[in-house]
């Protein structure tokens, strides 16, 4: 093996990679399944992507001798370096406020994975109010938790409609909660005592806002960061309210 070959390409598809398109729903999907199913898919398409690209460079110098090969990569290079440069200094920016952004592929998966995690809360609170031998201000809690995460159900779903599959109108995210956190099963145990269920409650809360507030950062549309940042005060007073009764 060509060493020196070996560790170049590695370097530079390593860089390219990094912080892409990949990264960002390799790590949506493992919010929402699996994280070694989700490891292992995404590493077979990557390896699929490069067998195909491989073999492609391979049946060209079949055809084409390496000098051509050479020179044509130079002028491709060449020519995308001056088209970057030609859009930097001559072509007028479009404003940001003036473009209409939608979300594609990736964005609808960060919503789909934030309905998938309000649902899970919504049937844990309508499970955990119908239980007997709690204080009613608690029992109130959980029913009026539980009629909050439904209404917001009701507003990612809406968002989901509303919007086509155009344009991703997410950045790439760091720090989005494993998909442990997020689905803790907080009425798991109907025989339990409160306070464990308020604390797996609280943690769901809380990652559930880590969560909303991530994508508010990463989004690009005014109105979204909005709503995001809304429900992530939502969840964050959800959160304060169970602590509530710890005590």
């Amino acid at each position: 093996m060509n060493m020196r070959l070996f560790l170049s390409t590695f370097v530079l598809i390593f860089l390219a990679e990094l912080g892409d398109k990949t990264q960002l729903a390799a790590m949506a999907r493992s919010a929402t399944g699996d994280r070694a199913t989700v490891f292992f898919a995404a590493s077979s398409a990557l390896v699929a992507s490069t067998l195909i690209a491989v073999l492609f460079g391979s049946a060209l110098t079949r055809l084409v001798s390496e000098h051509v090969l050479k020179i044509a990569s130079g002028l491709l290079f060449l020519v995308f370096g001056l088209l970057i440069l030609y859009t930097a200094l001559f072509r007028s920016e479009t404003p940001a406020a003036a473009v209409e952004v939608r979300p594609g592929m990736l964005a609808r998966i960060a919503l789909e994975a934030a309905v998938g995690f309000e649902e899970a809360a919504w049937q844990d609170y309508s499970r955990l109010a119908e239980q007997g031998d709690q204080p009613p201000a608690l029992r109130a809690l959980w029913e009026r938790l539980a009629s909050e995460e439904r209404t917001h159900i009701e507003q990612l779903r809406h968002l989901l409609r509303e919007h086509g599959a155009v344009n991703d109108f997410v950045r790439e995210a760091a720090s989005l909660p494993s998909r442990a956190e997020l689905h803790h099963d907080v009425a798991a145990s109907t025989g339990a005592k409160a306070p464990p269920q308020l604390v797996h409650a609280i943690e769901h809360e809380e990652a559930t806002a880590r969560f909303y507030e991530e994508l508010a950062r990463v989004t690009h549309v005014a109105s979204l960061q909005g709503l995001f940042s809304a429900l992530a005060v939502a969840e964050r007073r959800h959160a304060e309210e169970l602590a509530g009764f710890q005590g």
